[in-house]
């Protein structure tokens, strides 16, 4: 990252937001103190309370920011896909595997473990989103409602860890897997 004079640089809170998301990936969240990511970032604390009242309004901000970035467009994008429910399970785990939507979902999840009272409520609503989303591409499948949640489950798990997971995989390995995952995750319970 390049850091300019101070004096030159207006950050947006999206690019600040942005940015924080790239350091907690990288470096954690003790990286997150309002200092460090001014240095990092190379700008004052004015800019910093500019955007933020306190650490607290910008620690929601960072989660609820990853929450709504890589939440929503993918819905909306999968909403409008034609074809059967399977077709945009598939689509929407391709539209996450290969757009890197879950790419700060490892990161977001271990600092909510550490901040359960700021972070965790959010972290807790984002799946909740996600899961419900997930669970209705299920049950227009015709899966019962508590197969439907599981599936669901099984799913955004799938799709949270498997950018960490598979991070040495070549892009057509990952796209292989996930045709594989697909297969397995819509077949009904045969037991």
């Amino acid at each position: 990252m390049t850091t300019k004079n101070a004096a030159n640089v207006r950050l947006s809170q999206e690019e600040w937001l942005a940015r924080a998301l790239d350091i907690l990936a990288r470096e954690g969240q003790a990286k997150l103190r309002v200092d460090a990511i001014c240095k990092a970032l190379g700008v004052t604390k004015g800019s910093f309370y500019w955007h933020f009242k306190n650490r607290d309004d910008f620690v929601h901000s960072v989660v609820q920011f990853w929450g709504d970035r890589f939440t929503d467009p993918v819905m909306t994008q999968v909403t409008q896909m034609g074809g059967t429910a399977r077709d945009r399970l598939k689509g929407l785990m391709h539209t996450v595997s290969q757009g890197r939507f879950a790419r700060y979902d490892v990161s977001i999840r271990a600092w909510a473990a550490q901040d359960p009272d700021l972070i965790a409520e959010i972290v807790k609503t984002v799946d909740k989103r996600r899961l419900a989303f997930v669970g209705s591409l299920f049950a227009e499948m015709g899966f019962d409602r508590t197969e439907a949640e599981m599936r669901a489950r099984a799913v955004v798990a799938y799709l949270s860890y498997e950018e960490s997971v598979l991070a040495k995989s070549s892009r057509k390995d990952r796209s292989k897997m996930v045709d594989q995952f697909v297969q397995a995750i819509t077949q009904p319970d045969v037991s």
